[in-house]
């Protein structure tokens, strides 16, 4: 009788389980399908022409009408002409490959500070006891907690007078900070590591900037990867900073913006702005297909000996 129960119990919780993880992989899979069809739907777009973009906007492209010419023409088509440099007080033409040099500097440079200075915060205040730890700690969630707005004059006045303005190496230099949701995630990673790995190394006559720079960055370093592939791709398709902070250095972003801009006064059709964006994705789209296999080929298995 009571094993009989104790079947029974066990048939229960696996009926239990089997409804919970389909329900589960149902959402994931409807979640998942709502990501996808975005994408296909702007490139089976892209190539259409305008009329058989206006009439048939989710169907495929009419028979023998696929406008593979719009991907050329927004290539040739994705130019800021006459931007200012202050440096050498000239007007300069940015085509696709300047602004796609200045999309690398400004998404490469962000990122990598970025990460790298929350990486030391972390480090420092999740491993070290010192005064106003705990300060320190609540004050970057605090930070995440209270909106701050209405600060873009003010900081677009204090970049103008430190020279920081129109500047890009100046910008990604002071733009990084040590603090926000990376910081917490770092933190709480570096915290569930044990401190026996640097005692080891203190042992054999290692110091700590070698802990840090040895052991524990490699440890972190797929976590470390996963935030730099996905600040990367925020700071490629950020042109909000360069139109406010660096106008005299538009990347790929800020040219497809003007470029959608310039599409309402019918310069450009709907699916040509489309092929455009398809142009602005292809790198970092790249960069994810590749990230994922590096990023699966980090893993390693670490452990302490007794």
């Amino acid at each position: 009788m009571i094993k009989q129960v104790r079947e029974r119990k066990i048939e229960t919780k696996s009926v239990v389980s089997a409804v919970v993880l389909g329900t589960i992989g149902v959402i994931m899979a409807v979640f998942a399908l709502s990501l996808v069809v975005p994408i296909v739907w702007m490139l089976i777009n892209s190539l259409k022409d305008d009329y058989d973009y206006l009439m048939n906007p989710f169907g495929l492209p009419s028979e023998g009408y696929w406008m593979w010419s719009n991907y050329p023409y927004a290539f040739e088509a994705l130019k800021i002409k006459d931007v200012w440099q202050p440096h050498t007080h000239k007007l300069v033409t940015f085509d696709y490959w300047g602004m796609f040099y200045n999309s690398a500097v400004f998404a490469l440079g962000t990122a990598f500070m970025g990460v790298f200075a929350q990486f030391i915060t972390a480090y420092a205040v999740s491993k070290y006891d010192f005064p106003c730890k705990k300060l320190i700690y609540n004050t970057a969630i605090l930070t995440m907690i209270i909106p701050v707005v209405g600060t873009l004059g003010a900081s677009l006045q204090v970049r103008k007078v430190l020279g920081i303005y129109d500047n890009m190496l100046l910008h990604i230099l002071t733009a990084s900070g040590g603090f926000g949701f990376n910081f917490v995630l770092l933190y709480n990673a570096l915290k569930a590591l044990s401190w026996s790995y640097a005692e080891a190394a203190f042992m054999d006559g290692a110091g700590h900037y070698t802990v840090m720079f040895k052991i524990f960055l490699p440890m972190m370093f797929p976590i470390l990867f996963s935030l730099f592939v996905l600040s990367f791709i925020g700071s490629w398709n950020d042109y909000s900073t360069i139109l406010t902070y660096l106008p005299s250095t538009p990347n790929l972003a800020y040219g497809v913006y003007y470029f959608e801009q310039s599409a309402t006064s019918k310069r450009h059709t709907d699916p040509q702005v489309l092929a455009a964006f398809v142009w602005l994705a292809v790198p970092t789209s790249l960069l994810w297909v590749i990230a994922q296999k590096w990023l699966l080929n980090s893993l390693t298995m670490g452990g302490l000996k007794g």
